[in-house]
């Protein structure tokens, strides 16, 4: 018994030194914090990729004064294009240099038609929808942009509530989750302990990154009558991101900000990648399905994309039917490589020009940027 309770003791001084050490500095910079998405102002982050083929051999990726990427909000904010593009890990592009996202290579194309434009990148890696809501509700309408790019649906599939990414919308179910809630939030060890827990649970989802060799990737064959089960499971996720995409387009109009959404491409699929000749169909996605499957899944959320924008009368741009199947745009499955993310910018700009020119009465012409 006095064993035990000597443990006791050890076990509590130790957790209260870690806590004080945590205060005082934190090594993981986890976004959320209990259910309250954290934006990582003014961080600067450097990742070692060696090893690896299709990224840079160290990677820097830097966060400005909002805990977006790019540049400042100016002082003539107001007076400015100003334009934001939303979306998970696919906008972020977490491991890709600065200046070489897809938002990177999309704001010089913008400067060819509007020199003063202002382009941020608020990508957060593993937001879904429910954490668009939560960034358009608590950050997004005060800055009031004049355009909101969303890239969506790859972290929404099969999704009833806020994924660990996200941060919560709704108030705690119990008594206990209020506890436990309000415990993460006041304690820096209880706090990554969670994240921690998140990180794996994220990463035994399918989630996360991951350089993909096409060449070695197993391959698997599914009943189609599988598949079809998993696919009519599907409906009552498609009403609620339906709902949520609803949400979001009211949102931004009532503050002024034009939505523009983006279908989510993916490298798995129907067709053979001219890079390596595999049969992208074949090959298994995630520890889930294979590539036909997983599409056809994805498929099914990039429909309700366009149909809510065509619905909404939204510019819709869609990636997903424009974007090459080729292993070289892509580092994994869905991630981009630098040569994928000026591809990426390449369509968007193909649409987003001409309507921009149009919507502000640009003197530009899109056929000569």
């Amino acid at each position: 018994m006095r064993r035990a309770r000597i443990l006791v003791v050890q076990v509590a001084l130790g957790a209260l030194l870690l806590e004080a050490c945590l205060r005082v500095y934190n090594p993981l910079p986890f976004r959320l914090k209990g259910d309250t998405i954290v934006l990582p102002v003014g961080q600067v982050y450097q990742f070692d990729n060696h090893g690896t083929r299709k990224l840079d051999p160290i990677t820097r990726h830097t966060k400005n004064s909002l805990g977006f990427r790019g540049p400042d909000p100016t002082r003539d904010f107001d007076r400015r294009l100003t334009v934001l593009t939303i979306g998970g890990s696919t906008t972020e592009s977490l491991f890709l240099s600065d200046g070489k996202t897809w938002t990177d290579a999309l704001a010089r194309r913008l400067t060819t038609v509007s020199p003063d434009v202002w382009v941020n990148n608020a990508g957060l890696d593993g937001q879904s929808t429910y954490g668009h809501l939560v960034l358009l509700e608590s950050m997004v309408v005060k800055l009031r942009p004049k355009i909101a790019v969303f890239l969506v649906g790859a972290n929404d599939i099969a999704l009833d509530r806020a994924n660990t990414h996200d941060g919560s919308l709704t108030p705690t179910a119990s008594g206990l989750d209020r506890v436990r809630g309000a415990v993460v939030a006041h304690s820096a060890v209880a706090s990554v302990v969670q994240n921690l827990y998140r990180a794996y649970d994220t990463h035994q989802r399918g989630f996360g990154h991951s350089e993909l060799d096409l060449r070695t990737a197993p391959h698997l064959v599914l009943d189609e009558s599988v598949v079809a089960k998993t696919l009519a499971k599907q409906a009552p996720y498609l009403r609620a991101y339906r709902e949520r995409l609803a949400r979001m387009v009211q949102l931004c109009r009532a503050n002024h900000i034009e939505p523009i959404f983006v279908t989510q491409p993916a490298l798995f699929g129907e067709g053979v990648d001219p890079a390596t000749g595999v049969e992208l169909r074949a090959v298994q996605v995630n520890g889930r399905g294979n590539g036909a499957a997983e599409w056809k899944l994805l498929e099914r959320y990039n429909d309700v994309t366009r149909e809510s924008g065509a619905d909404q009368g939204l510019l819709v741009i869609d990636l997903a039917r424009e974007m090459p199947k080729d292993s070289q745009l892509y580092y994994d499955f869905l991630h981009f490589t630098n040569h994928g993310s000026v591809v990426v910018a390449d369509i968007v700009f193909r649409h987003l020009c001409p309507h921009v020119v149009k919507r502000f009465g640009l003197s530009a012409t899109c056929d000569a940027a």
